[in-house]
């Protein structure tokens, strides 16, 4: 099983991305999880340009509609996820590569809220299926915990170790 992690975040150290990397440690047995490092990369969205004219979009898309999930982290600012995050997505509008993708939403401060609920809205409307018992958030806002801080603590670890193997299990389900 295949899963592709994405960052809302462009931060080098992003508390986001340190998540999505604290979490391929605990995936259960046959499954991957890879992080993408395409949505900053992508030109700007607009209905004028063709997905199929850009390499970045064409890898994007392959790489969504190869994924057997997806598990999104992502910060809140201003009421709502970054724009990266957002111009990513609305590439995939136009394709079928989020159509019925599973997806989980990792969240990195108890304090965003309203992000995850629009962001959930969002990939439901894209025909992506929310796994909501997976989703889960982890108290990391002002912590600066590193990836083997995260790994090393134990509700954090127990609860990204619960939220995968939730997660996976869906994913198997709907085989």
């Amino acid at each position: 099983m295949r899963l592709l992690g994405v960052s809302g975040s462009l931060r080098a150290e992003s508390s986001n991305t340190r998540l999505l990397r604290a979490a391929c440690e605990f995936l259960p047995p046959g499954v991957t999880l890879k992080i993408s490092t395409r949505p900053g990369r992508l030109p700007w969205f607009s209905p004028d340009v063709a997905v199929d004219s850009h390499p970045a979009l064409l890898e994007w898309v392959d790489e969504i509609r190869s994924a057997d999930g997806l598990v999104v982290s992502t910060p809140e600012y201003a009421r709502g996820y970054p724009g990266v995050l957002k111009n990513a997505l609305d590439w995939l509008v136009g394709t079928d590569a989020f159509v019925a993708k599973p997806f989980m939403l990792l969240n990195g401060s108890a304090r965003s809220t309203v992000a995850q609920t629009t962001l959930t809205t969002v990939l439901e409307t894209m025909s992506g299926i929310h796994i909501a018992d997976a989703s889960a958030t982890l108290a990391l806002l002002g912590t600066g915990l590193q990836v083997g801080q995260i790994v090393a603590h134990a509700e954090h670890s127990a609860r990204l170790r619960a939220a995968l193997a939730v997660f996976a299990a869906a994913i198997a389900a709907r085989a």
